[in-house]
């Protein structure tokens, strides 16, 4: 191991490059990651590597306390709320001989910077993801860096890191496997290093699926889209499947393609399925793995509704509350939600809650007023999957409107100069009638100017004297007698005619 290096001082930060991350901070530019790289990279070399930025932002001690430093060992549990069971955390030697992959100095070198140094750096972080990038006016980078599992022989951990930066006259590049003071420190732009392998034999790995719903459907393509043999991504043409044991018998493994389907109705919740894959060559030779598939309750989603209805009459005020409620998006039915009132304010009992069909039906003489019910709608394969929702109900007379009417006619023969005054009025939008108002006359009487309250006609007797007269008269709801309007008849009676 060595120690004559530290992290703030060393080439693993050359000159050039914290010149242009100096900048970069500065001008507040923002991390970039290529777009198209995947989230682990394979080194052809026997391993695979976890991108950096899947694990930046970890402490050395957070890693030590779930990951072995022996760089044989995997990982058990997360670091920082990230699942890294089954990797291995690469220690110095590990971590150097990734970088000569790409830069045979760094066989025999655990720092080197340079031009020469620039197109190995550049490749390297065109395949793994920089913990961070940048490109100003006259100046690009990128830098990556990551915890190793190895201290040097002061004890502090050592930390492998690759960047590369170009000015309009200068490009250069560095590798360093180097040392830094405080195991505590945690920075946003430095993860860790983790490998697994890729060979040789058989190498399953955990995979994690979901669906949306208890309804079901395909949570992974293959299980072997993570699993390797001999250095080589695992097909049906290298490796077979075979089925182990599942949580929830809706769960289950197609050993033929390696998808994991849920079957319809399967419950909400978390289950586990085992399989293990073998070298088609050799039998004998298997690895075992582990799938996490999340079944995801059903959304309910309840919305708020209004609605009216006269107290005259009462009625209906919704047809339905369930008419604008989804259950991940469908339509919810009585079928697959149960409906239940939680609370009518201000408390009556003239409005209510039809479970059956989700109406709100208003009772006839309901007090008149603005009323809020609260209901629940719960998916009926979890009944403890619900939602609420609140409905507007306002008890309100029926709209009433008495509309003027005038008329001209002969003072001397008189006779009847309007049929009905009702006919242009309205109760509800629809055409009053003498079985819905009642019609009574507001004004004082006028001499020879009679309004029948029984059948809505106005008549004139003959020799009534000439003039203009306003007749003003009222029509009231028979249902609800408070409800009136008013309106006036303007009769012009001349004696020439």
């Amino acid at each position: 191991m060595a120690s004559t290096y530290r992290y703030g001082t060393s080439l693993s930060r050359i000159n050039f490059i914290g010149l242009l991350f100096v900048l970069a901070v500065l001008l507040a530019a923002t991390p970039m990651i290529a777009e198209g790289q995947s989230a682990t990279v394979n080194d052809g070399h026997g391993k695979e590597w976890l991108q950096l930025p899947a694990t930046a932002g970890v402490s050395w001690n957070e890693t030590a306390q779930v990951c072995p430093q022996d760089g044989v060992t995997p990982c058990t549990g997360a670091i920082g709320g990230r699942n890294v069971n089954r990797w291995i955390w690469a220690t110095d030697a590990q971590v150097l001989q990734l970088f000569s992959l790409y830069d045979a100095d760094l066989q025999t070198n655990r720092s080197v910077e340079g031009l020469a140094h620039f197109f190995p750096a550049n490749t390297f972080l065109s395949t793994f993801r920089p913990t961070q990038s940048f490109c100003l006016t006259y100046a690009c980078g990128a830098f990556a860096a990551g915890w190793t599992a190895s201290k040097d022989d002061s004890g502090f951990p050592l930390i492998g890191s690759v960047g590369w930066g170009t000015t309009p006259v200068s490009a250069n590049g560095s590798f360093s496997v180097v040392g830094t003071a405080n195991p505590d420190e945690v920075d946003n732009t430095r993860g860790v290093w983790l490998w697994r392998a890729t060979g040789p034999g058989p190498h399953a790995y955990d995979d994690a699926g979901s669906v949306s719903s208890p309804a079901g459907g395909p949570a992974l393509a293959s299980v072997l889209g993570n699993d390797w043999i001999g250095g080589s991504n695992a097909t049906t043409a290298n490796v077979s499947i075979v089925a182990g044991s599942s949580s929830n018998p809706g769960v289950t493994l197609d050993v033929n393609d390696g998808s994991v389907e849920v079957a319809p109705a399967t419950p909400a919740g978390t289950y586990n399925l085992s399989y293990r894959i073998c070298d088609i060559a050799d039998g004998s030779i298997c690895d075992d793995a582990t799938v996490t598939v999340v079944v995801n309750p059903y959304v309910v989603d309840a919305v708020n509704d209004a609605g009216w209805a006269s107290p005259s009459t009462g009625g209906v005020a919704v047809a339905s509350v369930l008419a604008n409620d989804r259950l991940s998006g469908t339509p919810t039915t009585t079928a697959n939600v149960s409906l239940s009132l939680v609370s009518v304010s201000p408390a009556t009992a003239g409005i209510t809650l039809d479970s059956t069909d989700g109406s709100i039906d208003v009772a006839r003489g309901t007090d008149l007023g603005n009323y809020n019910l609260v209901y629940r709608i719960c998916d009926n394969t979890d009944l403890a999957n619900c939602d609420q929702a609140a409905v507007s109900v306002s008890v309100r007379n029926f709209l009433i409107d008495a509309v003027n009417d005038s008329v001209r006619a002969n003072s001397k023969t008189g006779g009847t100069v309007i049929a009905n005054v009702l006919a242009n009025d309205t109760l509800n939008g629809t055409r009053a009638t003498t079985a819905t108002v009642q019609i009574s006359q507001v004004s004082a009487p006028i001499p020879g100017i009679t309004l029948n309250l029984s059948s809505g006609s106005v008549t004139v007797a003959p020799k009534t004297a000439s003039g203009t007269y306003n007749l003003v008269y009222k029509i009231c709801e028979v249902a609800a007698p408070t409800n009136c309007d008013t309106a006036t008849i303007t009769l012009d009676l001349g004696g020439g005619h």
